[in-house]
């Protein structure tokens, strides 16, 4: 566990395309341990830069789910879809440097090209484009590594040109990419510490570039296993994951807990709520965290508890 320090800000950040799932709660259980482990403040960031698969619905459900587990956030609820101005105002200062190009490719076209693993082969950067005809903006990446300690997973590093490839900054509808938003965001939260899934280290490279690029600190990262279900598959909205907020409330908390190397005791299932996680926060350390990809989730927990607390 990081030191004491009250200037420490962690972050929860979903994004409003279904209800939170055993997953995503997991994640945000996490996240707010470690900010209250070390006397700093949580934060919650409504990820909604997608109008396209956003729904208000979402965002009210998912705000009204992490109250019932007594996750409370303490300042007022960041929204993406407010902040247009200032991704654009930040791919002005890119594309200033010259490092911006247009692209047209479809998955098509790429397709037929034969990209390998997704890694854009620059194209567009040696090809006209066709007028009126819509493009993203892709970013121009040096041969350089890019490497980072991570509190979980330890040191690691990607060499972006080779590994990625020139990514999108800005979509062909119109909206601005998730890694520059992300960044963005961060620094304007002063976050000082993400705590997210292993899912997202890979994106983690691309954001420290775009904070040298764009001259902002770069925060420490903690990267901790996803959750799999029984398939092997990250449980996610796309593997149709039940929603966490028909689920009991004490009793899948304790579960979070114990896929979060935590042991709680029985007696925790008398418990309120905020009780569960005060003696969480008592007994947190990110250092009980193996570096793993993922972990299985034990949905039979969840009913051993149900058991246990009727018994």
């Amino acid at each position: 566990m990081l030191s004491k320090d009250s200037t420490y800000r962690g972050r929860f950040a979903p994004s409003p395309t279904g209800p939170l799932h055993f997953g995503s709660l997991y994640t945000a259980v996490a996240s707010y341990l470690q900010a209250k482990a070390n006397d700093g403040k949580w934060l919650l960031r409504i990820d909604d830069l997608d109008s396209f698969r956003c729904k208000a619905e979402y965002t009210n459900k998912i705000l009204h789910t992490l109250e019932q587990y007594q996750l409370e956030w303490d300042e007022s609820v960041f929204y993406q879809r407010s902040r247009y101005d200032a991704y654009q105002q930040a791919l002005n200062t890119l594309e200033q440097q010259n490092i911006l190009y247009p692209c047209q490719c479809s998955r098509k076209d790429l397709s037929e090209r034969h990209v390998r693993n997704g890694i854009y082969d620059g194209y567009c950067l040696n090809h006209p484009i066709i007028p009126n005809k819509a493009y993203s903006v892709r970013l121009k990446l040096p041969q350089t590594n890019i490497s980072f300690t991570d509190a979980v997973q330890g040191t690691t590093q990607q060499r972006l040109q080779a590994q990625v490839g020139d990514f999108i900054m800005f979509r062909k509808d119109e909206i601005h990419a998730y890694h520059l938003a992300v960044v963005l965001d961060d620094h304007e939260q002063n976050i000082t510490q993400v705590l997210r899934g292993y899912d997202l280290l890979h994106s983690t490279y691309r954001q420290i570039f775009l904070q040298q690029l764009l001259n902002i600190p770069t925060p420490d990262y903690a990267h901790i296993p996803v959750v799999n279900g029984p398939g092997g598959a990250k449980l996610s909205k796309q593997t149709f994951a039940e929603d966490v907020s028909l689920s009991p409330v004490r009793q899948t908390l304790i579960s979070v807990l114990t896929h979060l190397s935590l042991k709680p005791p029985k007696e925790l299932l008398t418990y309120r709520p905020h009780e569960i996680l005060k003696w969480a926060v008592r007994h947190w350390s990110l250092k009980n965290i193996s570096p793993e990809t993922a972990i299985p989730f034990n949905h039979s927990l969840i009913g051993l508890y149900v058991i246990t607390l009727f018994q």
